[in-house]
């Protein structure tokens, strides 16, 4: 999934001579805290509404704070796990998209992004989740790999989560099966922390419900 495969046909972008108070009445109709400024499809960065609020009045225009902007985006052939990357580094509400000549081609929203994680296949599939600790130096994908395929099992999808500080790392393993008491034994005969697992049949009824309320959230 590519980044220009997810430009949110919805939203509108700014333009420098547009004022303070039309750049918060369209957020607030759009449902987001930012919008790309825009002249001539040339990206001249994006405008949150904490930086309006921070104006010394909102009917000042955005040509007068150009220089104040940042410019965060990502290229329409961007995959969308660089695409999630940004956004969360930045904080952001949308992320506009621009193409190889850096001309702007729209803009996603993090709705956009969250439907999608949410209707991904490996979201919606059925099996077990495994959450693994390790220190960083001993991770290796393919021994991982190998130790649930000696049960019969397959990676569905994974997640690292680590912070620059510390040299210990964690991963979030679904697999293909709800049966994942072999597997974990496994693990901890090579051992490997686990650190929790959790089966499909306790899981699905919270996930029903969360994904339900999710889609209820996205599509009002």
């Amino acid at each position: 999934m590519q980044a220009s495969d997810l430009i949110s046909s919805s939203l509108i972008n700014l333009h420098p001579d547009d004022d303070g108070n039309r750049a918060l009445f369209l957020m607030d109709e759009l449902r987001v805290n930012h919008l790309a400024v825009v002249r001539k499809n040339f990206y001249l960065g994006i405008l949150s509404e904490k930086e309006i609020l921070s104006w010394d009045n909102p009917d000042e225009f955005i040509e007068e704070h150009l220089a104040e902007l940042s410019a965060p985006s990502v290229i329409g052939s961007q995959h969308l796990f660089d695409i999630i990357q940004e956004v969360e580094s930045n904080s952001l509400s949308i992320i506009p998209v621009l193409d190889e000549k850096k001309y702007y081609l729209g803009s996603i929203t993090n709705r956009k992004l969250l439907y999608t994680i949410a209707k991904s296949s490996a979201v919606q599939s059925v099996g077990g989740i495994i959450v693994l600790t390790m220190n960083q130096n001993d991770y290796s994908m393919s021994e991982i790999a190998r130790i649930i395929e000696s049960n019969d099992g397959k990676i569905l999808s994974s997640y690292i989560t680590s912070t620059p500080t510390s040299t210990e790392m964690e991963l979030t393993i679904k697999v293909n099966k709800t049966d994942i008491d072999a597997i974990i034994k496994d693990f901890e005969r090579f051992e490997y922390k686990v650190m929790a697992s959790y089966k499909e049949s306790s899981l699905q009824d919270d996930f029903t419900e969360r994904y339900e309320s999710l889609m209820r959230y996205l599509n009002p």
